[in-house]
């Protein structure tokens, strides 16, 4: 009779790991495709504006952190261009500008990316039309919850390229890098991606 219940304890609790597993495999493959899908549409986005995407490699010469600081002709060569670029980052603000236009704040999230950039704060502030700038507002309202991974993509042409500093809690001083520019197109991005 033990004999027994230890065996059918043993065979439910089988039974439920398994179960379990197969649950966490399912919503493993379900994340990953919903991953695989917001970033196949952040490349469409990079492609209708023919945006420039390969410019934290190059800032960061192909290494995966960047410890020398970044100086802002670097960035020139890199943004100031013909073409736009494409930023992934956390929407750090949204303002109503006077003529109506918003200018959407973007900050390179390094924890996120592949390249990191350390002692240095890397960001976008683009004037964006309604269209844009409203879903982006929106989602950080609604959605606006802690991920890792950078929450916005934006793609945008930058006309200029402004270096300040600013002072953390601790005291410790970090270069701030904004690029100001017209946006093209950008996304509420819910889940995280690797680009």
């Amino acid at each position: 009779m033990v004999g027994a219940l230890v065996i059918a304890g043993i065979g439910y609790w089988g039974y439920s790991s398994w179960q379990d597993h197969v649950e966490f495999e399912q919503k493993r493959i379900a994340r990953e495709a919903k991953r695989e899908t917001l970033k196949s549409a952040v490349s469409q986005m990079a492609s209708i504006a023919n945006a420039v995407t390969d410019w934290p490699a190059h800032l960061a010469s192909e290494k995966r952190t960047r410890i020398t600081p970044v100086l802002t002709a670097e960035l020139q060569k890199l943004w100031v261009l013909e073409r736009p670029i494409l930023f992934l980052g956390n929407l750090e603000d949204v303002v109503i500008n006077p003529d109506g236009t918003y200018r959407v704040v973007v900050e390179h999230n390094w924890l996120d990316s592949k390249y990191k950039f350390v002692g240095n704060t890397i960001r976008v502030a683009l004037d964006c039309p309604e269209s844009v700038a409203a879903p982006l507002l929106n989602a950080a309202k609604v959605q606006r919850k802690v991920i890792l991974g950078s929450d916005t993509a934006i793609t945008g042409q930058i006309q200029r390229i402004v270096i300040t500093s600013q002072t953390d809690a601790e005291g410790d001083t970090t270069t701030v890098l904004t690029g100001f520019g017209k946006c093209f197109s950008g996304m509420h991005l819910d889940e995280r991606i690797s680009w």
